[in-house]
C-alpha cells in the first residue's frame, strides 16, 4: 500500500500544488465539493493527480463568482449544456456588476469635481446667471413627521435611483418652495439629488429653465437664513423678482470636512 500511497498527494502537498491553504481542502472536504480520494486509518488524506483536474474546474468557477453549491451541483452533474448555461448566467452578472462599478466610478468623479468646486468658490457674494433645465430625484418632505423622517428620506432617494439603475450626484440637495421662501420659511420642502438625464418616473423634479440669482454660502446648515435675507435683499435691490424655488447644492459638506462652519453650499433662487 505504501507504493501506492506514493503516488499520491498528501494534504499539504496538493494545497501546494493548488495555491490554497490546507484549510481550503478541508472545507471543500466538509461539503462534499473534493473529497480525498484516499483517508487512511490514522486520518491522513491524500489526493490523486486526478482530482487536480477537479479542484482546477472549482478554482475557474470561483474565479466567476459561481457560489460553491453552485459548483458542487455542476460537478455532481458534470456536462456541456450545463457548463455552457453556468457561464452564460454569470456572463451576465458581470455585465450587470461592471455597469454598477462604471455608474460609481462616474459617481465618485462627480464627488471629486463638486468638491474641488467647493475648496476654490468664492463666497458671499450673488451673481446672476442663465441657467438650463436640470432634473432631480426628488422626495418632499413632511414637517409633521421629523428628523427621523427626513433621514428615511434620504435613503428613500437612494434606494430609487439603485432600484432605476439612475445615476445621481453624490452629494445629497434641497429645494424651498417660491411661497415658503417669500415668508423668511427657509426649511427644505424637498430633498433632492440631481441627475444628468430626464427620468420621466414618479419621483422627477424639473428645475426650469431661466434665470436665477445665485450665491456660494460657507457655513453651517444653521446659518443658511442669513444667506437667504442677504439673496433677497439683492434681489429686491435689482429691482428684480422671486419667479420659482430656491436649490440648495452642498459642494463641501458633512462628508468632506468635520467643521460645519466650513460649510460650503450653493443656493440658486429663479427670478
Amino acid at each position: 500500500m505504501s507504493t501506492d500511497v506514493d503516488q499520491y498527494f498528501t494534504t499539504s502537498e496538493f494545497a501546494k500544488v493548488c495555491g490554497v491553504t490546507k484549510h481550503t481542502l478541508f472545507h471543500y472536504d466538509d461539503i462534499g465539493i473534493l473529497k480525498p480520494e484516499i483517508v487512511k486509518d490514522n486520518g491522513y488524506r491524500y489526493y490523486s493527480y486526478k482530482q487536480f483536474y477537479t479542484f482546477d474546474i472549482i478554482a475557474a468557477l470561483k474565479e466567476t463568482g459561481t457560489p460553491l453549491n453552485e459548483i458542487k451541483a455542476y460537478i455532481n452533474n458534470q456536462n456541456t449544456a450545463h457548463f455552457l448555461t453556468m457561464l452564460k448566467q454569470k456572463q451576465l452578472q458581470l455585465v450587470a456588476e461592471q455597469k454598477k462599478l462604471e455608474r460609481m466610478q462616474r459617481l465618485l468623479q462627480g464627488a471629486i469635481d463638486n468638491t474641488d468646486r467647493g475648496l476654490h468658490a468664492k463666497c458671499g457674494e450673488p451673481w446672476i446667471e442663465e441657467c438650463e433645465e436640470e432634473y432631480f430625484i426628488a422626495v418632499r418632505l413632511s414637517k409633521e413627521k421629523g428628523e427621523k423622517d427626513h433621514v428615511r428620506k434620504i435613503y428613500d432617494i437612494f434606494d430609487y435611483c439603485d432600484e432605476h439603475l439612475i445615476e445621481y450626484d453624490f452629494y445629497i440637495g434641497a429645494i424651498i418652495c417660491k411661497s415658503n421662501l417669500e415668508e423668511g420659511v427657509y426649511d427644505p420642502d424637498y430633498y433632492c439629488n440631481k441627475i444628468s438625464y430626464e427620468h420621466n418616473g414618479e419621483l422627477q423634479y424639473i428645475k426650469p429653465k431661466g434665470k436665477y440669482v445665485i450665491m456660494n454660502h460657507k457655513g453651517s446648515y444653521e446659518s443658511l437664513p442669513a444667506s437667504y435675507e442677504k439673496l433677497k435683499s439683492y434681489i429686491t435691490a435689482s429691482n428684480l423678482t422671486i419667479t420659482g424655488n430656491a436649490y440648495e447644492y452642498d459642494l463641501l459638506s458633512y462628508i468632506a470636512v468635520g467643521d460645519p462652519d466650513k460649510y460650503v453650499i450653493q443656493i440658486a433662487i429663479q427670478i
